[in-house]
């Protein structure tokens, strides 16, 4: 593939400093330790416990009735994907402030996983659990292992609600992404899970964004879907490309050919400074990840760090 031209060494020193600069502490700290590979340190323990402090973790945390709970009128039963992925993408981790909703959210994905253990939620409060660390539990290592037993022939996913209709039914496009994010949390905390490379085919065949004999654009028409989006607390379909390519790269997939056009898409929503403008984000979360319009530190965070899992 030919050298990516907008993350040179100059651009991708002027995002860095950006991302380190002291106004937005969580991302920070996730640059420092996921990117700069800063682990320990007074700075490193100070930003996190500022992160702990911060306006909207508190804010989350006031909303917790007496047995650390959450009131799932809000969003329903997506509340546990909600609070866990916004707990997760500030950079916390495992801490007795969230451990009865943790306890609480893995025995409620247990249950519906009797029923469904494929889908698109599934792979998403997994992939939040261990991004928080909760991945060596033994209970999250059965549910990871449940998951990724229902990979289908072509390497996909699908939910259980779509074979019923169509047994021999191909896999979907949006339980494939939500897994392919899944995976590459694992491989970041060492937890290697052996059907990933016909996960990552599934995506090289088809160039990422397209069907697998290359013919259509996939995405196309697609309700929601925005290139560079924001959709934290992350849900089907409202993953945008920065966290895309940075999951591919981070499974070994970076400098592939068939992400040539995934690195041009990037490329182009990519300012002189490297910078990203976010083109969506949730109306309803628990906390604010940024502006529409703007350029936002988060989607920035994940196309840095698919440039640096790229040459891996």
């Amino acid at each position: 593939m030919e050298k990516n031209t907008t993350f040179d060494n100059k651009v991708q020193n002027k995002t860095l400093n950006w991302l380190l600069e002291s106004d937005d502490m969580a991302v920070k700290y996730r640059t420092l330790t996921e990117i700069c590979g800063s682990s320990k340190g007074d700075e490193i323990d100070n930003l996190l416990g500022s992160i702990w402090e911060h306006k909207s973790i508190q804010g989350m945390l006031k909303k917790q009735d007496e047995n650390g709970l959450w009131n799932e009128k809000e969003y329903g039963s997506f509340t546990p994907l909600r609070y866990l992925t916004a707990f997760a993408e500030f950079g916390l981790q495992k801490d007795k402030r969230i451990e009865a909703f943790v306890n609480y959210s893995i025995e409620t994905l247990s249950n519906e996983m009797n029923n469904d253990p494929s889908g698109c939620y599934t792979p998403l409060v997994l992939r939040a659990l261990v991004m928080l660390g909760y991945y060596d539990r033994d209970d999250v290592k059965e549910l990871i292992d449940k998951f990724t037993a229902t990979q289908l022939y072509d390497g996909g996913f699908n939910c259980q609600r779509l074979l019923d209709k169509k047994p021999e039914r191909k896999s979907c496009y949006k339980a494939a992404i939500t897994a392919l994010l899944l995976y590459a949390e694992c491989k970041r905390k060492g937890v290697i899970i052996d059907n990933a490379d016909q996960l990552i085919q599934y995506f090289t065949k088809r160039d990422v964004f397209y069907t697998s004999d290359k013919s259509k654009f996939i995405i196309e028409g697609r309700p929601g879907w925005r290139f560079i989006d924001n959709f934290f607390p992350v849900e089907p379909m409202r993953i945008g490309l920065p966290l895309t390519v940075a999951a591919l790269s981070i499974l070994g997939a970076g400098n592939h050919p068939a992400l040539k056009k995934a690195w041009e898409f990037l490329n182009e929503k990519t300012d002189e400074n490297g910078k990203l403008i976010l083109d969506g984000t949730l109306t309803k979360q628990p906390c604010n990840f940024g502006k529409v319009g703007q350029p936002n530190k988060w989607v920035s965070f994940y196309a840095l760090l698919a440039e640096k899992y790229k040459d891996q």
